[in-house]
């Protein structure tokens, strides 16, 4: 009886509370929007009710290997129209030998201490947010980890990525957030902004028992101790790479551009400092595959071509890129093409290329599937069968007019791209002496180093026009050839004498018919070329190549 009497006593109690709570709203509207937050959150989702996070995890790494694992779902802003990534099922087995230690991406991570009640008051009344950077608009396309996030991490994102720029080491969250919500937040802006190639991966956090973040603290490199100086170095690698590959027309030979130039000028090396940093790559030129990654991403950022830096597992913590062209997201890994030889084996791949390789991890399976075809296996070193095979329809290509090539090229220009060229025993006035005057036909071209530029300007050129690698040139006949398209057309490029030696070698030997033709033919969509190489010695060291090319 005495249980019952206290029962009923119980119920008139909480009944009484549930009449005053309603009182008050009535009186009060604002008082019902403030329970409502506090339910529900701010954007009706991220409250304690339908939270997107989960106040279970401890402070740090989260243990699920994906967001939705702990119950942080894609936020409104990922595109629902693309197709969504399927992780492989199966164990990875399939990595060659000679990319297998090519990995060295270092997860985010967070190390937090949690503070007793009083120390977490005593830390709010001592640190302020800093900037919250709520002017900050970040386009979902070009970033697309942003997009991923519900508002009030989204604010968060701002916040640090705005601290890091000023960086700050230490702040107080402008939301309230959990260890879970700071965990992704950071992750999501050190994959969307390689120019912060200054953060370290690293953060760590205070909190309270119910993991309620109320600090966090940067980690940046030591060279943020002097970053007008390391930011002056970073960009002038960075710009130099984004106009070098600005005189290419379409995005795919740019994005080939980027790519085969960091195959050039970066080396791995898994104890190269800053290796989780775009910087590594682009200024010291050692780097890990979280290095490559980031710089390739940045360049084409920077060329406008959405680039995104994914990150998962081949066997180890591995990176690689999405990148988005016409028709769809594709897969690309620098560092396990930077092999020797060089490859496109891991340019340009759909999932399903990659399945049984790569795995991606965290926010990264939040990312398009990669299921574009028109760019895939352009540059595949199969040798040409016009047949369909597993690397797809290889473009069949006549070369019918490799009769008129001459073992040395003669330097004869004939204007007339559609008739075979006249070779003339003589042309004195075509062979300059190392003076620079008209000789006898010796065949010696070199002027002297303080004439060549002299030389090169009587045509209108520089010797920055100049091509300086076999690659640099068959990406350049690539890109002409494409802006020409289908018809009768004519284009050159300068080269210095030693590299004219290399490609008069090339085309005796049929080799430009994988190192430009087939790709370029097969994005024209025509199914034959005629071509005529032509040669004329410009002094001072460098030759005009004439292509007249005739494509249908």
């Amino acid at each position: 009886m005495g249980f019952l009497k206290k029962l009923g006593y119980g119920l008139l109690a909480v009944v009484a509370a549930v009449s005053l709570v309603v009182l008050l709203c009535a009186m009060n509207p604002n008082l019902t929007g403030k329970i409502s937050e506090i339910l529900y959150g701010e954007d009706g989702r991220s409250g304690l009710i339908g939270s997107n996070t989960s106040e279970e995890v401890t402070a740090g790494a989260p243990s699920g290997s994906t967001p939705a694992d702990l119950g942080i779902p894609a936020g409104s802003g990922v595109d629902s129209t693309l197709i969504p990534y399927t992780p492989y099922n199966g164990t990875i087995t399939t990595i060659p030998d000679n990319v297998l230690a090519l990995n060295g991406y270092m997860p985010v991570t967070g190390t937090g201490l949690e503070l007793t009640e009083a120390q977490a008051k005593a830390t709010e009344g001592t640190i302020d947010k800093g900037s919250e950077g709520s002017d900050l608009e970040f386009d979902p396309v070009m970033y697309p980890y942003y997009a991923m996030l519900d508002s009030t991490c989204q604010a968060l994102y701002k916040q640090i990525y705005a601290n890091a720029c000023d960086v700050v080491s230490s702040f107080a969250p402008c939301k309230s957030v959990n260890t879970d919500q700071v965990q992704y937040t950071f992750e999501a802006v050190f994959a969307d902004h390689p120019e912060l190639f200054y953060v370290q991966t690293a953060y760590t956090e205070k909190y309270t028992s119910d993991k309620k973040v109320v600090e966090i603290d940067l980690a940046y490199y030591t060279i943020a101790n002097d970053l007008e100086t390391a930011r002056a170095s970073f960009d002038a690698a960075a710009t130099a790479l984004e106009e070098s590959a600005r005189q290419y027309a379409d995005d795919y030979s740019r994005e080939k551009f980027v790519h085969d130039t960091l195959m050039q000028m970066v080396v791995y090396d898994a104890s190269a400092p800053m290796d989780q940093s775009a910087y590594s790559a682009l200024v010291n030129g050692r780097s890990v595959c979280a290095g490559y990654a980031r710089a390739f991403q940045y360049i084409m950022q920077k060329l406008g071509i959405p680039t995104y830096y994914c990150a998962g597992t081949s066997g180890e913590d591995h990176a690689w890129n999405i990148v988005k062209l016409s028709d769809g997201y594709y897969n690309v890994d620098v560092t396990w093409d930077d092999t020797e030889p060089t490859s496109y084996d891991y340019f340009n791949k759909t999932d399903g290329d990659y399945a049984g390789t790569h795995v991606r991890k965290s926010l990264s399976v939040y990312l398009p599937a990669c299921t574009g075809t028109q760019y895939r296996n352009l540059e595949s070193s199969a040798p040409v069968s016009g047949t369909e095979g597993e690397e797809g329809t290889q473009t069949s290509v006549s070369d019918g007019e490799l009769d008129h090539y001459d073992p040395y090229f003669d330097p004869y220009i004939n204007n007339d791209p559609q008739t075979p060229l006249d070779y003339e025993s003589e042309h004195p006035e075509a062979y300059p002496d190392v003076s620079g005057n008209s000789g006898s036909g010796s065949g010696n071209s070199t002027l002297p180093t303080s004439n060549a530029a002299a030389q090169l300007a009587i045509y209108g050129l520089k010797e920055s026009d100049a091509l300086t690698t076999l690659q640099s040139y068959y990406d350049d006949c690539r890109v002409q050839l494409v802006s020409c398209g289908m018809g009768d057309h004519r284009f050159y490029n300068v080269v210095p004498e030693s590299l004219f030696k290399t490609i008069e070698s090339e085309y005796g030997k049929g080799s430009y018919l994988n190192g430009y033709m087939n790709s370029a033919l097969k994005t024209i969509g025509a199914t034959n070329c005629n071509i005529v190489i032509q040669a004329e010695r410009l002094g001072g060291g460098y030759y005009r190549i004439w292509h007249n090319v005739y494509v249908w």
